[in-house]
This record gives C-alpha cells, structure tokens and sequence, in this order.
C-alpha cells in the first residue's frame, strides 16, 4: 500500500501543479470586534455572482487565509455573536490582506449559517455542546477520535489495543460494551452514518478529512434527530469551497505507525469537489496487534440553481486488524506487550470493505424556509475470526426530508427544523467453528432486519430579547427481526416492535452578550441492537426491553472580553431498563467468554462536564504570539439505583473524574509549543 500512495501522491503533485497557475490570490486578514479584540473562529467566505467560490475559519489570533483567483470578489464575515459583515474587493496576483471589524447585533439577529446549510447556532441550544475546530483537528495526532475529542468535556474514547475500534461514550452512553459504537448517532455532514439498529464503527472515518467536529451532548441532537442518550456527533468535511487544491501529510512514530494522505479540492464555475485518499499502518505495541487502514472519501457538488444545490459523497474503506485479546491485571503488569495464546492460535481478528453513497440536495424556498432532501446507502463485509468466525454482510439503506424556517412567529423570532426519516437494513450472518483461524463447520446461519420510522421536530422562539424557549419532539416505531436459517438446533426466528414519543423543552438566558444560562428536560427511547438481541443465552431473541432515559441539565457558557471562555454543565440522566452487559463463559474450560445482555431496573448517571479556556499572554515574544490553556474535566457518579445485584454500586467503564489539560504558545509564523498537564499525560483516572 505504501507504494501505492507513493504513486497517488506523484500523481497528485502533478495534477496539482498543472492547476495551481489558476490560483494566484493570497486573501488574508484579521477579524476583531470594535474594542479590537481578535474573534477566533469567525467564518469567511467568498462569493463571485451569487455563489460561494471558497470559505474558511479564523484562527485562535482571529487571522484567516483563503486561496482565490484573481478578480471580482465579496468577502463576508461572520460569527455566531455578531452581525455579518461584507465588502467586494477586486482581487490582483500575490497577497491581498482583508480585515474586518464586527459588532454586536440585536439578539433576535443573531442566526448562523451551519455547514449543512441550517440556521442554527450551537449557542442558541439550551443544553451543552462542542465545537471541534480545524485548527485543534490539524494540531491535534488526528489517528484516533481520542484524539480529536480528548477536551470535549462528558466525552471518553477509549481506542482498543491502539485502533480505531473504541469504546465511546457520551454521559455514561454505550458502556455496556467496549468495543465500538452505540448510545451516539453519527453523521457526516448532516448525514446518517451508522447500521438501522444503532450499530456503528469508526473505521471509515478519516479524520484529516474534516474540517469540523459538532458535538450535540443528549437531547440537544434533536436538531439532527438524535434520541439516544447520548446524543449525536456530526463530522463536517472538506469540500471543494474550503479545501486546498493539493495537501500531502505523511506521518511516522513508533511501533511501525505510519499514515499518509493525500487530498484535492477546488471549483469549477457551479462545480466542486474534494477527495482524499489515506493510508495508516500500526505494528502495535502488544503482539499480534497490527493494523492497517485504507481509505478513500470523495464529495461532488453542483449549483443545480441559484436557489439549489446538490452533493454526492462516497466514502470506502479496506480495514484489518489483529486482536491481541486481554490480560489478566497480573499479565499487565508482568508482561503487558503479550497477546493471549488463545488469539493467536486461532488468528482472532477484524477484517472488513465498506463503501457508502450519499446524495444531498438543499432547495432554498426562501429567504426563511428551506428544504432538504438526503438519501443513502451503505454496504460492509466482515470477516471476524474470534470465538467462532463470524461472516457477515451488511446493508443500510435510508434517507430523509428536512424542512427549516427560520424567520419569525407572533413578531419573535423563531427557528423550526421537522424532519421525516426512514430506514432499513438487513444482515446476512454465518457463523463457523474456529479451527486454529480457518473455517471449520457451520455453527449458525441467520438473517436480521432492522426498520425505522422516525419523524422529528424542534422549534426555537425567542421570548424575548435575553430569553429563548425550545421545545421539541420524536416519534419513532423500531422493528427487528431475525430469521433462523440454521435449524439443526431448532427454529429460533423472532421479532419485536418498540414504539415511542420523547418529548424536549428548555430555556436558554441571555444574561449579557456574552453569557449565557440554559436547561433543559427531555426523554431518550434506545431500543437494544440486533447484536444485543440475539447474543449468548436466548432462545430467539433475548427478553430486551427498550432503554429509556429521562435527562435533567443546567449550565452555563459565555466568554470575558475573547480571552476567557468555559462551558458548564450539570446533568442527572435517570434511566430505566439500561441494557448491561455480562460476559458469560460458553462452556467449563473454555479460554474465552461470550457477551450477553439484560435489563438493569433503574441507573442513575449524575455528573458536571467543565471546559474552561483562557488566552494568558498575548504578545509574548513579538506582538501576535499567544500563550494559552485549556483544560476539560469530567465528574461522573454513574450508580446502580435499582437492581438485585448492584444496587448502590458504580456502573463500570467509566472513571470518576477524567481530567485534560493543555498549556500552549504558538507563533504566527507556525511554530507551536505545547506541554500537556496531567496524569497519564492525558487523563487523571480515578474509579
């Protein structure tokens, strides 16, 4: 594969210098409000007749850097607190510096244009949220979600044997397992990423692909539809309008990691697109532990109007891994780079193809209503040698229709996202004996389905000028059903539907422009996954009852003169039938166990997330370098309220406190310092 990208890279260069004449433009500048402080973060975008032609986001010293072609040009900027502002400038070769000076505007004015086209802001939900930007994703190692969501406060990624495979969890969501998704919904730009029932992986994400990183924490993912506990976590990539024209990055460390990309995007009169291609290879630290990703992601976009647009994306990934298996707490600490035998005789690993398409197209109604229409598909073989050799196929087929207003109701302002979103899969299993890693004879064969239908709203309205009521809303009906081809040991099929309606309310109080107070009370419904429902020790399906959560949450965010910030927030998630899991060993003598699940009567997941940033020095050395910190911190009191075994207990997987933090400087001329504080140089465990 190395010397595939070798070539791809050779191919990209040339490619890149038959088409770099064309960009001869250099737009730079600083964005500051009226008291001359910097605003990081602000968004610019250039637009030449009525269409977008690049975009970008200021740094943490509030600069930006676009490239252009030459000519005729309008730069708007704008950020989530003040108003936009604009001004056409005729661009000539070379650099063109550009800044721009904003102020505050009336609070019923304060609207964002999100990627995916909605008029949201992440600081008008009433609850807590992150914004992962490009910069901290470029600083950041970018193999791993750890380390693109380590300073998201109620977040922990917990990556398996060093791959992408990890536990993720989001206020307590998913621990019931360790390895890889559920309890979170994904998105790429807007769009459904996961299996109908819930399941999902990370291995066909890359993230030097994206540009942004939204994460809606619980019930605030109604926007996006979310109705786990959990919430959502939407991955904005690059396209044509904010991608380089060429990037290469190659990347080495040791126990034989290394990972190369390279990536094109640009504009062709109503025409974009954008495509990377990646490549990470990991010998790993414990034996039988290596790992190799391929992947590739491409969007294509057309102004199919001036009032409508359309994008194609695909994204495809080749993944393998070893599974070294677990130690004992005396094998850590006597010989933590071995692989348990029973793995490596039977050659337990995770092999996989996957590719998903999807097609996007937003219709502007006008000026306050919009209309999208998604639609995709997704298919993924694996072939899983463990306990038995699981083989399966995977199809995911969906869509949804979105209509947005954002205008005013009874002269308030108001924002209102209704949304219609059904979905299907199917999966095709076969599960043979595992003979010292080959297929022995068949142990099982089965079919499962998974169908949604969901429809979901929120509307927004500004009471007044400092106060704004949410409230919101999710039906849903789940069906899963499961088919026995494999009768030698009796008919196993089943079937199960679960139906529910989770309402949402909040506040969210403006005290002054730059603080904010908000809450919120709203209800999750997570029916089991098919895997869940059909593992170890049923009959057909296991009797699972639907997860169902009830969140309180308060908080707090604001921000002291652009060199103080901090996000806080308190949440109390009381839950009911939370699914469990409990490993369980097949048979006497056997060097391995089998994950089964069951319904927990009643849990309690209690805790504080707290993001707190500060710039300390500004203008250390010279007059534009920086010295910040950031740290984020995670208290969790995850208990047992209700149970014959546990009661009064903590939940297992995740740590009581979880602690990051970060000292900084950076240079405006590139170079970066930074010492990370903390134990375990990323978190302090304790629990």
């Amino acid at each position: 594969m190395k010397s595939i990208f070798i070539f791809l890279f050779a191919f990209f260069s040339l490619h890149w210098l038959a088409t770099a004449q064309s960009v001869q433009v250099i737009a730079t500048g600083t964005v500051m409000d009226k008291t001359q402080a910097v605003v990081p973060g602000a968004s610019i975008t250039a637009y030449r007749g009525g269409r977008v032609v690049a975009s970008s986001s200021c740094d943490s010293s509030g600069q930006y850097r676009l490239a252009l072609p030459p000519g005729l040009v309008t730069l708007t900027a704008s950020s989530p607190r003040f108003r936009p502002v604009s001004k056409s400038v005729d661009l000539k070769p070379g650099v063109e510096e550009q800044n721009f000076s904003l102020s505050l505007p009336e609070v019923e004015e304060t609207v964002t244009i999100a990627e995916d086209g909605s008029k949201v802001s992440l600081e008008q939900v009433p609850g807590n949220t992150a914004l992962v930007s490009q910069k901290e994703i470029t600083q950041s190692i970018g193999i791993t979600l750890k380390d693109v969501l380590a300073f998201v406060p109620g977040v922990m990624v917990q990556p398996r044997f060093g791959a992408d495979e990890s536990q993720f969890s989001i206020r307590g969501s998913g621990l019931r397992s360790n390895f890889h998704e559920r309890g979170v919904n994904l998105f790429i730009n807007g769009e459904p990423y996961q299996d109908a029932d819930g399941f999902s992986d990370f291995e066909a994400l890359e993230l030097q692909s994206v540009r942004e990183v939204e994460v809606w924490k619980g019930a605030n993912a109604l926007r996006y539809g979310g109705n786990t506990s959990g919430g959502a976590v939407n991955f904005m990539t690059y396209t044509g309008d904010n991608a380089a024209p060429f990037h290469v990055s190659v990347e080495g460390g040791s126990f034989g990691l290394f990972k190369g990309l390279v990536s094109s995007g640009g504009r062709h009169g109503k025409l974009t697109y954008y495509s990377s291609l990646s490549d990470t290879e990991l010998e790993g630290y414990r034996e039988h532990s290596k790992q190799g990703r391929q992947r590739f992601y491409g969007n294509l976009g057309r102004d199919l109007s001036e009032n409508t647009k359309a994008r194609l994306s695909v994204i495809y990934v080749n993944a393998a891994e070893q599974l070294p298996g677990a130690l004992t707490r005396d094998e850590f600490f006597t010989q933590p780079k071995a692989a348990d035998p029973n793995t490596v005789t039977n050659n337990w690993g995770r092999f996989q193809n996957a590719v998903h398409v999807g097609l996007d197209v937003t219709h502007q109604i006008s000026n306050y209503q919009e209309l999208e229409v998604v639609a995709y598909g997704r298919y993924r073989e694996l072939w899983h040698p463990i306990y038995q050799i699981l083989d399966q196929d995977t199809r995911t087929f969906g869509g949804e229709v979105r209509y947005r207003y954002f205008g005013s109701l009874f002269g308030k302002g108001d924002r209102l996202v209704f949304a219609v979103a059904p979905q299907t899969g199917t999966q095709g299993d076969r599960n043979w004996e595992n003979i010292l890693g080959r297929r022995g004879p068949l142990a099982a064969q089965f079919g499962a389905r998974a169908n949604n239908w969901d429809v979901y709203f929120e509307n927004q309205m500004d009471l007044s000028r400092s106060l704004t009521f949410t409230f919101g809303g999710r039906g849903d009906v789940a069906y899963r059903g499961y088919t026995d081809l494999f009768l030698a040991d009796g008919n196993q099929s089943d079937s199960r539907t679960y139906r529910s309606f989770s309402p949402k309310v909040g506040l969210t109080w403006r005290v002054t422009e730059e603080v904010q107070v908000f809450g919120n009370v709203s209800r999750s419904y997570e029916p089991p996954l098919l895997f869940e429902l059909t593992s170890y020790g049923g009959r057909g399906f296991l009797p699972l009852r639907a997860q169902d959560t009830w969140q309180y949450e308060v908080g707090s965010r604001g921000q002291i003169s652009h060199r103080f910030n901090w996000d806080v927030a308190f949440f109390d998630l009381e839950v009911k039938d939370e699914l469990l899991n409990e490993n369980v060993t097949p048979f006497p003598g056997a060097h391995f166990t089998i994950p089964t699940y069951r319904n927990v009567p009643g849990t309690r997941h209690l805790g504080v997330e707290t993001g707190i940033g500060a710039t300390l020095k500004q203008g250390v050395l010279t007059g534009k370098d920086r010295l910040s910190f950031r740290v984020a911190h995670t208290y969790a009191d995850y208990t047992f309220t209700k149970d014959p075994s546990f009661t009064g207990h903590w939940l297992p997987g995740q740590p009581r406190h979880l602690l990051r933090s970060e000292l900084r400087y950076e240079h405006p001329g590139g170079g970066v310092g930074c010492a990370q504080l903390g134990l375990v140089s990323a978190a302090l465990l304790r629990g």
